[in-house]
């Protein structure tokens, strides 16, 4: 008799129901797992092995005993078939029951201990799609199975737990989500707030309309005028991720492996920073011959901010790898025998010198570029890429003179990172509530046409431009979209021949 106990593969960022069957018949000692299975999976027979014993159950020797992962056309990786396996080796011997409804992961340990994997947000979707009703986790996976709604989640410590709960002899409690902390990908709200940050009010109004609608910006400035400072204290003054929004970021982390079981739910929007020599791969993601994919930057950003310092260091083919993300807030990535489509919903902010040297805009520097050297240097970036920017801010050089000089009057006028916050929250809420979803006066329209035409703006850079004009409504709570908002946000636009 063949017994069956489901489990789950990761399959991008989400996941897939597997069949773990496995058949137990006398006949020479012999363990084989079939299925298209990795390395890891095939050294899963000494673990479960070990952990037999070491439970106090006894290992079927003398048994032959073959274990199919299936479907066997999808590859399988990783440790989290260690306790079906298990379970389905000891079923006959234990008369283990109640295992029809219900999917299983964990790893095996060589003392029986169950210990946590990653994806178990994507196998409770995948659990819960197939319509199962019960998943077995380990201890420190619970918190985050239990983000799903409609599973019962049975979060088990050692295979002894396990089979004690499906043999009937001690059951084991659902798991109930309770006082769940909030955490971050990093602590970046307590790195920058905008109340330290002195001088470049332009660049901070950016900024602020940015994190309100979602727009991309860059930052053009001299060296040490603040660039960096200004996009991580960014991060600080975007809201809390809603519920879906927060399962959705943590379902990406936790397939990709880079988050501990205990530090979720994630609530907090990434921030990611990556160095200007990473790779296209590094940056969009790769799917690999085996099938598994590995999320890039821009996957890892969703719902965040992707800040690229030092702008035109980056490989030119690199940069251009973003205007589809940039675009659609997708990435499709396909090879000869897979593909799949990731989320990139992310705030670009980009931060570059205005030339070689760093400093033809600075007044208390002497620039040692020529012209030829400086539009070279302007030319690394693409006007394809440029045109899907929103916003693209000069900041100024801050004089030294003001740094330990502000009073505590000036310094309390200073607007902090959680004012900003609120504003920006307020804005987001009248975005949702107003009745339509684009109101622009006549005149704007007209000053709009004839500004576009001016600067010699495409098509797509009309739309962003009015796009932009609308948040600034938004901030401002205005219904309507006036000659005042398309001014400010002309400001913000990049001529084509800069």
């Amino acid at each position: 008799m063949v017994t069956k106990i489901y489990s789950a593969a990761l399959v991008g960022i989400g996941a897939q129901l597997i069949t773990v069957e496995a058949d137990v018949s006398q006949g020479l000692s012999q363990f084989t797992i079939v299925g298209l299975a990795d390395t890891r999976i095939q050294e899963a027979r000494e673990r479960i092995r070990a952990a037999i014993k070491q439970t106090g159950f006894q290992y079927p020797y003398n048994f032959r005993i073959t274990i199919n992962l299936a479907p066997s056309d999808v590859r399988k990786e990783g440790t989290a078939y260690d306790l079906p396996i298990a379970l389905a080796v000891l079923h006959k011997q234990l008369r283990l029951r109640g295992l029809d409804d219900v999917v299983v992961l964990g790893e095996l340990a060589l003392d029986g201990s169950v210990r946590p994997v990653r994806g178990v947000l994507a196998a409770a979707r995948a659990a819960l799609r197939a319509g199962k009703s019960t998943l077995v986790v380990p201890v420190e996976n619970a918190d985050e199975a239990a983000l799903i709604v409609g599973l019962i989640v049975l979060p088990v410590s050692s295979l002894l737990a396990c089979t004690a709960h499906f043999s009937g002899a001690r059951m084991l409690q659902p798991h109930t989500k309770s006082n769940v902390r909030l955490q971050t990908i990093n602590d970046r709200r307590a790195e920058v707030d905008f109340a330290e940050i002195i001088d470049n009010s332009f660049a901070k109004r950016a900024l602020l309309i940015a994190a309100t609608g979602g727009h991309h910006v860059v930052l053009c400035g001299p060296p040490g005028a603040g660039k960096t400072m200004l996009a991580r204290a960014c991060a600080g003054i975007l809201p809390q991720l809603t519920l879906d929004e927060s399962v959705e970021v943590t379902e990406i982390y936790s397939s990709a492996g880079l988050v501990a079981p205990e530090h979720v739910p994630l609530h907090e929007p990434p921030f990611r920073s990556p160095h200007h020599s990473a790779s296209a791969a590094a940056l969009i993601g790769s799917v690999h011959s085996r099938g598994s994919v590995t999320p890039g930057e821009i996957t890892l950003s969703h719902r965040g901010i992707l800040f690229l310092d030092e702008l035109p260091e980056f490989a030119r083919n690199v940069l251009e790898q973003l205007r589809q993300p940039l675009e659609s807030g997708t990435i499709h990535l396909a090879r000869s025998e897979h593909s799949v489509t990731l989320p990139a919903e992310f705030i670009l902010i980009a931060a570059q010198n205005p030339c070689w040297c760093g400093y033809a805009t600075d007044p208390t520097h002497h620039c040692t570029c020529t012209p030829q050297q400086r539009l070279l240097y302007q030319k690394k970036i693409s006007g394809p890429l440029l045109d899907r920017i929103d916003l693209y801010c000069d900041v100024q050089h801050v004089d030294l003179k003001k740094f330990g000089s502000l009073n505590d009057a000036e310094k309390n006028s200073t607007v902090s990172s959680a004012s900003l916050r609120d504003h920006v929250l307020r804005a987001r809420e009248f975005a949702r509530t107003r009745a339509e979803q684009r109101r622009i006066s006549n005149e704007a329209q007209t000053f709009a046409i004839r500004a576009a035409e001016q600067l010699r703006l495409s098509a797509r850079g009309y739309t962003r431009l009015l796009r932009v004009s609308r948040t600034i409504a938004d901030l401002a709570l205005h219904d309507v979209v006036g000659v005042a908002e398309v001014s400010e946000a002309l400001q913000y636009r990049v001529p084509q021949n800069r």
